[in-house]
C-alpha cells in the first residue's frame, strides 16, 4: 500500500508548498503557498481534485479528474476509468494519458499525448505524437510529427509529418508531408501538402500539393500548383497548374489549367480560360477559350472553344459537334459530326458528318457528308459517294495559315 507524504481528503482545503513524497488528492482542494505546488514524488488523483495554482511533479495518476489552475510540470500523465485533466496555464510533459478529455488553456509542449476523447489546446501546441479518440481542437498553431485523431480535427494552424483523421479535419493553414482524411478536409486560407488522401470532399483554398487523391469533390477557390491529382467525383479549381489531373465526372476551372502532362477525365470539362497539356482525354463534353495538346487532344462528344483547339493529333468521337477551329497534323472527325473549319496535314471526315472549311494535304471524306465552306488540298483527297460541297475542292500548291 502507497504510503503519502501528504493527504488532501474530499471537502477539504490544504495549503501546500514542497510535497517530500507523494501527494494524495482525494476529492479535496490544494491551494499552492505563493501559487505554486512542488510534489517530489507523484500526485494521485481520486474522485475529483483541485489544485489552485502551479504543479510541478514527477508524475500525476489516479482514475479522478484533476483541475489545475496554473502550469503543469510533470513527466507523466497517467489517468483511468474515464477521468480528465484541465490546465488553466501552460503545460509541460513528456507522456500524457487521459481517458476522457484534456484541456489546456495556456500554450503546450509535449512528447506523446494520448486522450479517449476531447482534446482541446487554446494556446499553441508543440508534440511529438498525438493520438484522440474523438475530437481534438487546437485554437492556435498545433505543430507535429505524427497526429491521429478517430474523429475531428479542427485547427487555425498546423504544421506536422503525418495527419489522419478518421472524420473532418478543418484548419486555416496546413504545412504537411501526409493527410490521410476519411470524410471531409476544409482549408480557409493557404495549404502546402506533399501527400493528399481524402475519402470524401476535400476544400482548399490556394497553395501546393504534391499528389492528392479525392474519392468525393475536391475544390480549390484560388490557384493550385501540383504534381498529380486524381479525383473520383468532380474536381473544381480557381487555377491549376500542374503534371498531371484525373477526374472520374466533372472539371471546372475558372481561369487556365497548365499542365505538363496527362488530363483524362470522364465526363466534362468547363475552363474559362486556356487548357493545354501533353495530352487530353475527355469522355464528355469540353469547354475552354482555348485547347492545345502538344500529343493528342480526344473528345467523346463537343468541343467548343472561342480561339480553337490545336494539338498533333485530334480526335473527335461519332457525334461529336465542335465549335471553333482544329488545327493539327492528324485529325479525325467520326461520323455524323458537326464541325467548323479544319487545318491539318492528314484528315478523315466520317461518313454524315457536316462541316466547314477544310484545309488539310490529304483529306479523306466520308459517305454523305456536307461541307459548307472551302475545301483546299495540296496532296490528295478522297471524296465518298453523295458529298455536297458549297464549292469545288480545289488543290492548291500551300494552304493558308492557321489561326493557332
Amino acid at each position: 500500500m502507497t504510503e503519502f507524504a501528504a493527504t488532501v481528503e474530499r471537502g477539504q482545503s490544504v495549503t501546500l508548498s514542497v510535497v517530500d513524497g507523494d501527494l494524495l488528492i482525494d476529492g479535496g482542494v490544494v491551494e499552492g503557498e505563493g501559487g505554486n505546488v512542488e510534489v517530489k514524488g507523484t500526485v494521485t488523483v481520486r474522485h475529483r481534485g483541485t489544485i489552485r495554482g502551479n504543479l510541478r511533479a514527477e508524475s500525476v495518476k489516479g482514475d479522478g479528474a484533476l483541475s489545475v489552475e496554473g502550469d503543469v510540470d510533470v513527466e507523466d500523465v497517467s489517468l483511468e476509468d474515464g477521468a480528465s485533466l484541465e490546465v488553466g496555464g501552460n503545460f509541460v510533459s513528456e507522456s500524457v494519458d487521459v481517458p476522457k478529455a484534456l484541456k489546456v488553456r495556456g500554450t503546450s509542449k509535449l512528447e506523446d499525448v494520448k486522450v479517449g476523447g476531447e482534446a482541446e489546446f487554446v494556446g499553441d501546441v508543440e508534440v511529438q505524437d498525438a493520438r484522440v479518440g474523438g475530437t481534438l481542437k487546437a485554437g492556435a498553431k498545433l505543430t507535429a510529427e505524427d497526429v491521429s485523431v478517430g474523429g475531428t480535427l479542427e485547427a487555425k494552424e498546423l504544421e506536422c509529418e503525418d495527419v489522419k483523421v478518421g472524420g473532418t479535419l478543418r484548419a486555416e493553414r496546413i504545412v504537411a508531408e501526409d493527410v490521410k482524411v476519411g470524410g471531409t478536409l476544409t482549408i480557409t486560407v493557404e495549404e502546402k501538402i506533399e501527400d493528399l488522401d481524402v475519402g470524401g470532399t476535400a476544400q482548399l483554398a490556394k497553395g501546393t500539393l504534391q499528389e492528392g487523391k479525392v474519392g468525393g469533390t475536391m475544390e480549390c477557390g484560388g490557384e493550385l500548383k501540383f504534381e498529380a491529382l486524381d479525383v473520383g467525383g468532380q474536381l473544381r479549381l480557381g487555377m491549376g497548374t500542374g503534371e498531371s489531373v484525373r477526374v472520374g465526372g466533372v472539371l471546372e476551372v475558372d481561369r487556365d489549367l497548365t499542365l505538363t502532362d496527362r488530363l483524362t477525365v470522364g465526363g466534362e470539362v468547363r475552363i474559362g480560360g486556356k487548357l493545354e497539356a501533353e495530352s487530353i482525354d475527355v469522355g464528355g463534353d469540353l469547354k475552354s477559350a482555348e485547347v492545345r495538346g502538344r500529343d493528342v487532344v480526344k473528345v467523346g462528344r463537343s468541343l467548343t472553344t472561342s480561339r480553337g483547339t490545336k494539338s498533333n493529333v485530334v480526335s473527335i468521337g461519332r457525334h461529336g459537334k465542335v465549335t471553333g477551329p482544329i488545327v493539327g497534323e492528324t485529325v479525325r472527325i467520326e461520323s455524323d459530326s458537326v464541325v467548323e473549319d479544319v487545318f491539318a496535314v492528314e484528315l478523315r471526315v466520317g461518313g454524315s458528318s457536316s462541316v466547314g472549311s477544310l484545309y488539310a494535304a490529304r483529306v479523306e471524306i466520308g459517305d454523305e457528308c456536307r461541307v459548307s465552306g472551302r475545301l483546299l488540298y495540296t496532296d490528295e483527297a478522297k471524296i465518298g459517294r453523295n458529298v455536297q460541297f458549297s464549292s469545288q475542292p480545289e488543290k492548291v500548291s500551300s494552304l493558308p495559315a492557321s489561326p493557332l
